[in-house]
């Protein structure tokens, strides 16, 4: 599907199928001379079947490419599309590059840290199989335009200040036209849904560092809201205030389920979650998979805001108590 959002830019629904998703929103901004497109989709036929086509209706070829953080729904289809540029942060291009010269231990060492955080190793071998970011990221080793906070993207009238939002991912960044009053979100705010907060490697705090990033951009003067997933909206500062409300419940949820040591895993289940099940063992792995890591990063901010301890016990595993 293509909508015309306004002049100028074009919303494209790329479908995700068999993901809670749905679809990610790619946006093309045109210019008298030049195109930017903001986010891909996966790695996937369905995935470029969408894109392509709208670009080839749309009268579009060798774009510019801007991504707004490495997760594959995002990045996937960089390498697919026969982009003149792809812009991307420094950080984050910097991982990306890291994990093509060996994927395998990049994935090891995060199932390990999983496993050490009472994900059952059956389980979590099995993500090694079903990861998007394993299955649909872009195959090819990419030469990057390496963005910062604060650099500029200019096509036609518009000019789209980068801003790094880390939290959803280690650089993630957003697109901002002060004079249009456009936000290009990414996954650091979203409406309908509540971006996943997970552990990182490469962030200290992640949680923290999602916090302050929503912070960063609550006040800006935006007069809509482009979304990398479901609806588009108005009004970024209150949105902004309702997820930050939404984690305090969920920190309160963490800390009150700690009546015992205990590891992610088994803290995971007394969180509400958006999903549909009776029991968590009814859970499909990917959403566990997502969960305790969401889990893990407000245990870790608790824990680094002195409300919790921690400790390794004799079988490896990490647990958690007040």
């Amino acid at each position: 599907m293509i909508e015309k959002i306004t002049d100028g830019i074009y919303r494209v629904e790329v479908p995700l199928p068999r993901n809670p998703l749905k679809y990610t929103n790619s946006y093309l901004v045109r210019g008298d001379k030049e195109s930017l497109i903001v986010d891909t989709g996966m790695n996937r036929e369905e995935c470029y079947k969408a894109l392509s086509s709208a670009l080839k209706r749309l009268e579009v070829s060798n774009p510019i490419i801007f991504v707004t953080h490495l997760h594959a729904d995002h990045i996937g289809l960089v390498g697919e599309l026969g982009a003149s540029e792809i812009c991307f942060s420094k950080k984050e291009s910097e991982i990306v590059l890291k994990m093509f010269d060996d994927p395998s231990e990049y994935w090891r060492a995060i199932v390990e840290k999983y496993m050490a955080n009472g994900f059952p190793e059956e389980e979590a071998r099995k993500m090694l199989k079903l990861h998007p970011g394993i299955r649909y990221t872009t195959m090819d080793r990419i030469e990057f335009t390496e963005m910062k906070d604060g650099d500029e993207i200019e096509i036609g009238d518009f000019r789209l200040r980068c801003i790094e939002t880390p939290g959803h991912s280690p650089a993630h960044m957003c697109l901002y036209d002060e004079d249009k009053k456009l936000f290009f979100s990414g996954d650091h705010v979203l409406l309908d849904i509540t971006p996943n907060i997970t552990w990182w490697p490469f962030l200290e705090n992640s949680l923290k560092s999602y916090l302050e990033s929503l912070d960063k951009v609550r006040d800006l003067e935006v007069n809509l809201v482009l979304p990398g997933h479901r609806r588009l909206w108005k009004d970024l500062r209150a949105r902004v205030d309702e997820i930050k409300r939404h984690h305090d419940v969920r920190l309160k949820e963490a800390f009150n389920a700690l009546d015992r040591p205990k590891t992610a895993w088994e803290v995971a289940p007394s969180i509400t979650w958006d999903l549909k099940y009776e029991r968590w063992e009814d859970v499909h792995v990917v959403q566990k998979w997502f969960a305790v890591g969401e889990t893990v990063a407000h245990l870790e901010y608790l824990l680094k805001q002195g409300a919790l301890q921690k400790e390794i016990g004799d079988d490896g595993k990490v647990r958690y108590f007040r």
